[in-house]
């Protein structure tokens, strides 16, 4: 959401819980962290209870999001590049933060006029986290990039696909130290 002030710490679970979860189903927080935390709620981090409570409870890391006919409906204004949309997901993708306008949004799933309506619909949704004093979204964590990749695994993103997977496989030689692949 983007402005809930005092109902902020009741939205998900707070890292304090997420920590005590932890303990009891001996998982690790960093995991725990980097899959479901990103969320950040009137100062507030705030973790997504419906995935945590199920890698507990499952032992495994992994995206639980239930997919919604919403999101499928919108992924057609991504492929079109609506307004720069496309553009917009990909370097969120890359783990920038976009400034948007919360303020153009309709508040119904049909009229979409600007990225910024669709991007704003995304934050309700909870596919990205929004940040009230800097007005900017951003996606909040390995389960919604794992998402948002996973939409984009058409031929239509064939190209944002591969660099992706040079990055990554560029990042991975960096952290290796291995030089002479990496000059490559």
């Amino acid at each position: 959401m983007t402005n809930q002030y005092a109902l902020a710490k009741f939205t998900g679970f707070t890292e304090r819980e997420v920590r005590q979860l932890c303990e009891r189903y001996h998982m690790s927080f960093e995991q725990t962290k980097d899959w479901y935390d990103g969320y950040t709620v009137n100062g507030i981090s705030i973790y997504n209870p419906r995935s945590v409570t199920s890698a507990m409870m499952n032992g495994i890391f992994d995206s639980y999001w239930t997919q919604t006919e919403t999101y499928e409906a919108l992924k057609m204004y991504i492929v079109r590049n609506e307004n720069g949309l496309r553009d917009k997901i990909i370097r969120m993708i890359a783990g920038e933060h976009i400034s948007i306008n919360t303020k153009t949004f309709q508040n119904d799933m049909c009229t979409f006029e600007t990225a910024d309506d669709i991007l704003t619909l995304l934050v309700h949704l909870g596919y990205l986290t929004y940040d009230f004093d800097t007005k900017t979204a951003w996606i909040p964590n390995k389960e919604g990039r794992q998402e948002f990749l996973n939409s984009i695994q058409g031929q239509e993103f064939q190209n944002v696909n591969n660099a992706i997977h040079r990055s990554d496989k560029l990042l991975q030689l960096t952290l290796a130290q291995n030089a002479e692949k990496v000059e490559l």
